[in-house]
């Protein structure tokens, strides 16, 4: 049985990994900032160590050392804080330096799992072609908070290559859009400013009731990749012996009417506007909106034997249910009153 260590479990991706993991058989510690985690890891049977901090290497004195991989979900982020620099640089670049040195001389494990970001290859966003892995990378000048956060996740994920070079480290990166899944946190920082993420306004705007506007071209694209497509990305690494960056696309891109569509079917429904707008989209097309950003999933498929498989409309669904048990609610705390689902929705 593989031991794996997940650090930032806390955090969305952390938790689903380490509950995920556990689900298909391997033993899991679990490891995050967060003094306590409410005794939520225990009641799945799964270690929890608090109190450790990426930049404080003193704290790594008491994570468990006979590992056999090292799932690295921690970091600071653009939606919990802004664009100073600094943050970023003790967070991603120093930290992922002292996970990679605690590695290396208190453990035998090498294989690490890490996470970019899409904005590592923001001068190829635009385009109708998926962007393959190997593509260029850059970051975004507009002075924005995915600057900083973008340049230090290339240079932490160069780091893990002199890490394979030098000291025999297998690394796993995956570069990715949003990972869809529930949390009752709908908020996040934009420049330090918060604000409810667009597909929550739209998932509260269907519980509600209310007219949904579909800002731009309603045939702009999205990759839309679920939560246990992700963790079931980070099993394959974990079993697998490729090594390098890998592009973590949805089953197929989605456009925004199908996206809003699913959302509207799954959470709510609206009055009939007729076979042509059957969900009463109130469309605006002078509103600006994101460029489209597609990812080639070639590599993953052909190395790690890994394709997400969940549709939205099935995703939309899983998100439903997990609103209704409210699993996570010992970590993450109940949903806010705009999220609750009203009397008479399915859950399954």
């Amino acid at each position: 049985m593989k031991h794996v260590l997940v650090l930032g479990a806390t955090g969305m991706l952390g938790a689903y990994s380490a509950l995920a993991l556990k689900s298909a058989g391997y033993r899991v510690s679990a490891v995050s900032r967060r003094l306590s985690d409410n005794g939520f890891f225990a009641a799945h049977d799964i270690p929890y160590t608090g109190g450790w901090d990426l930049a404080d290497q003193e704290t790594f004195d008491r994570l468990p050392t006979g590992i056999d991989a090292v799932v690295h979900m921690a970091g600071f982020m653009p939606a919990h804080g802004d664009a100073s620099v600094l943050p970023y640089v003790k967070s991603i670049v120093e930290g992922t330096v002292n996970v990679c040195e605690w590695m290396r001389t208190r453990t035998q494990c090498r294989r690490i799992v890490f996470n970019t970001t899409p904005a590592d290859v923001a001068a190829h966003r635009g385009g109708s072609v998926p962007i393959p892995d190997d593509a260029p990378r850059s970051w975004p000048r507009d002075g924005g908070d995915h600057a900083p956060y973008a340049v230090c996740k290339i240079a932490a994920t160069d780091l893990l290559g002199v890490y394979q070079i030098a000291c025999g480290f297998r690394p796993v990166v995956f570069r990715h859009m949003t990972v869809f899944g529930w949390h009752p946190d709908a908020s996040f920082n934009v420049d330090g400013r918060p604000t409810v993420s667009p597909w929550r306004q739209v998932l509260r705007r269907c519980i509600a009731g209310r007219p949904i506007e579909i800002w731009g071209n309603p045939k702009r694209r999205s990759e839309l990749l679920y939560v246990d497509d992700f963790t079931a990305a980070v099993r394959a690494a974990i079993e697998s012996d490729a090594t390098g960056l890998f592009n973590l696309p949805g089953p197929r891109p989605y456009t925004l009417e199908e996206e809003f569509s699913a959302l509207r079917e799954v959470f709510g429904s609206a009055p009939d506007k007729g076979k042509d707008n059957p969900f009463g989209f109130v469309y605006r097309p002078e509103l600006p909106l994101s460029p489209e950003c597609l990812l080639d999933g070639n590599k993953a498929r052909k190395e790690l034997a890994w394709q997400a498989v969940v549709e939205w409309p099935e995703a939309c669904r899983r998100i439903r249910r997990e609103m209704a048990i409210n699993r996570f609610a010992p970590l993450w705390g109940e949903a806010a009153a705009e999220d609750r689902l009203p009397p008479g929705l399915p859950v399954d």
